[in-house]
Formats: structure tokens, sequence, C-alpha cells
């Protein structure tokens, strides 16, 4: 009885420290990772690559896009799926009802964080319920916005969320990236706890020469010095407001006013994009640049831009508005956009009342014509806006061992 009561001790005792010091297994489950580029893939990415640099066992399990070279200091496994035919190049899980095809349903890991409420979150809730492991879910996207645009019907759209709901009940807990995006999720019925984690980003540049940097971006991009700089990175959609950006800029155009614009990405409305550019006589100076993988080449276009151009509705939280940030450039955007709830106004970035094109336009020739606004802006805006995922990620481990520990003493 003494023996066994010691051995007892002991094991609770180990079990404690185990979780405290080790060496965790974790798996991130999301339907897109790079080579396909979205701000959700790229948390993932940003999480697999610093928790295994952490020393943790990480894998993450996605669509996988055939014959690209995933990269080895972590693991990568397959979702089984099929290419998504109308939002190329996304693909999607197969059911998990279709095991024999799922040879993912096998991994064993000692916590499961979803991304996707599709097939691969739920992948990660029956796993969690498979090696009782606990399971994080967190919420990025506004869902029902992408589900009425594809299926165009109000009552449709709300049969999917309730169904994406489902997934975010189920699991043992429930972030979101910033506490307006609360408000999204609560309107879509969950009623349970949310925690706020913030997302942050990879670029780190205590160390850089940020004027020289931007003057060899301009030079290399060919924008001549005094002329005003404007950028968009993200998917080429609409849900992001791309064609509002591009009538914005016809109005400059026909008022005379000299500037230089990118867009960077991919997405459906690509070919229209083109052709209106084409068509407005835009083409000396809107240049489309299509999706860059490389971070170095598109830190260019971040250190080149006077402004980053982001009038979207849609997202819950900019990621590139961070990255540009930290570039010394500031963001526009729209006064009640979700992703603008920590933007400070006229102090970490500048917002619009939601009006029209012609009104965005003129607030950007506003802007660029205070100077001393505009360079106190470009101060703030990359010091408040300027978390890391190497900052972030002891947070991020921290909340992993308190998950388990509570799992394990159910």
């Amino acid at each position: 009885m003494q023996l066994h009561f010691q051995f007892c001790i002991f094991a609770r005792y180990y079990s404690k420290s185990h979780v405290d010091n080790n060496k965790l297994k974790i798996g991130l489950f999301n339907e897109s990772f790079p080579p396909i580029q979205d701000g959700v893939a790229q948390v993932v990415e940003n999480y697999a690559k610093l928790l295994s640099e952490r020393g943790h066992d990480v894998t993450v399990a996605t669509a996988k896009v055939p014959f690209f070279d995933y990269p080895v200091t972590y693991h990568v496994k397959n979702i089984a799926s099929v290419p998504l035919i109308f939002r190329l190049p996304y693909r999607v899980g197969l059911p998990v009802w279709m095991a024999p095809f799922q040879p993912i349903l096998n991994f064993k890991a000692e916590i499961y964080h979803l991304h996707s409420p599709f097939t691969s979150g739920r992948i990660a809730l029956k796993l969690g319920k498979k090696f009782n492991a606990p399971v994080v879910a967190t919420f990025h996207s506004k869902y029902r916005d992408d589900f009425l645009r594809s299926v165009k019907s109000d009552r449709v759209a709300d049969l999917m969320v309730k169904r994406i709901v489902g997934v975010f009940e189920e699991a043992d807990e429930v972030w979101v990236p910033q506490e307006g995006v609360k408000e999204v999720l609560r309107s879509y019925g969950y009623r349970g706890p949310i925690e706020v984690v913030s997302n942050a980003i990879d670029y780190d540049l205590s160390n850089f020469d940020l004027p020289m940097l931007r003057k060899q971006a301009r030079q290399m991009l060919d924008v001549d010095g005094d002329t005003p700089c404007f950028l968009f990175v993200g998917q080429i959609i609409k849900e992001k407001r791309v064609d509002f950006i591009l009538d914005a800029l016809t109005t400059l155009h026909e008022r005379g006013y000299r500037f230089k614009m990118f867009y960077v990405g991919t997405g459906y409305w690509v070919e229209e994009l083109k052709l209106k550019i084409r068509l407005r006589h835009l083409r000396d100076c809107v240049i489309y640049k299509g999706q860059i993988s490389d971070r170095s080449a598109l830190q260019l276009y971040y250190a080149a831009a006077d402004l980053f151009l982001f009038p979207s509705l849609y997202d819950t939280f900019g990621l590139v508005i961070r990255e540009a940030a930290v570039h010394r450039t500031p963001s526009l955007m729209m006064r009640q956009a979700l992703c603008a709830k920590g933007i400070k106004e006229d102090v970490s970035g500048f917002l619009v009342d939601e009006t029209s094109p012609e009104a965005f336009a003129l607030k950007i020739i506003e802007i660029m014509d205070n100077k001393t606004l505009y360079n106190s802006v470009c101060d703030h805006a990359e010091e408040d806006l300027g978390l890391t995922w190497k900052k972030l990620m002891p947070e991020v481990e921290d909340r992993y061992r308190s998950l388990i520990k509570r799992k394990q003493s159910k």
C-alpha cells in the first residue's frame, strides 16, 4: 500500500514536470499551406517554423501541393484532397468518412491545433478524441462571406455556418487573433469561451537600415525618388476590394496625380484586374506583379511603398498591415473594418469612412500632402504593430502546455 502510494506521487510529479519541460509533439491542421500563399497559411507556417526551432516535434497536416518540395525542419503530412476548381490553386480535403484515403487519421500528437473548420479541422477533432489529446481551434476568417459568394443563398450560407460552428464547439479551446473577431464568431452562433491570441509577423528589422533599404528598393523597382508609391499584397479577389482600389487609382490618374502602384498576389480576379488596367490606360502607373513567395523579394515592395492600400471589409486580422508597418509603410483602411480595430487613427495608420473610391483617392492625396503627420504615423506604425512570431511563441507554448495538463487531469 505504501509502495503504491509512493509510486502514485512519483507518477503525478513526473507527469507534471514532463509536460512542463518536455519536447511536445504538435499537430497543426489547415487546408492551405505554402506554396499557396494566404494569411492563414502564413500563420501556420510560422507556427511550424518557430515551434520546431524551440525544440518541438511539429507536424503540419495539409492538402499538399503535388511535386512541391516541402521543408525538412518540420514534418508535412498529406490530407487527401482534390483541387478546388473555382478557387485554384486551393485544394479541398476529402471528407473524413473516406478513412481509407486519409492515412493522417493515424497521426498521434499531444496537442492538435486546427486553423480551418473544414476537412483538416474535423480530422484534428477526430484525432483529439481518438488519442485523448486537447484540440485548439483558431477562428481566422469571415466564412459566411465566402459561402454566400459561392452559393448565392442566405439560407444555404447559414446552414454552412452552423456546420462550421459545430467544429469550434467541439474544440477544447477557441482562439481569435484580436478582440473584435469575437463579435463575428458570436454572430455565427458560437456561445462558448473565446481566448484572444494575437497573430504576428516574421520580419524582424531591428538591425536594418530602413532608409537605405527603402532607397535601394525604389531603385530596384524603378520608382522615382519623389513619386508616391502604393501597394496591395494579398489575394486578388473582390472580397478584398481590389476593384475598389483600382477605381480610386483611376480617379487619381484622371486628376493628373503622379504615382506608382503595385498589386502583389493571385486569385480569381487577376484577369479582370489586368484587363481593367489596360482598358483604363493605367499600365504605366499600375503594375500587377503576381504572387511573390520569396519573403526577401516581397520585402522590397513593402520597403519601397509610401502607403499600403487596404480597404477590405472582409479580413479579420491583416498580417500584411503589420508587415508593411515594420517597413515604415502605414496603411489606409476603412474605419469600420474589423481588421482596422487595432489601428489608432493618425497614430499607427490612416482611416477613412466607407464612402466611395473618389473619397478614398482624395484621402490618399491628403495623407501624402501632410508630410509631418505622415512621418509621425510611419514612426508609430513601426513601433505599435511590430509583434514578431519569435516573441509570441513562448505564450503559445505555455498555452499548449496548460491545455495538455488540463486534459490529463480530467
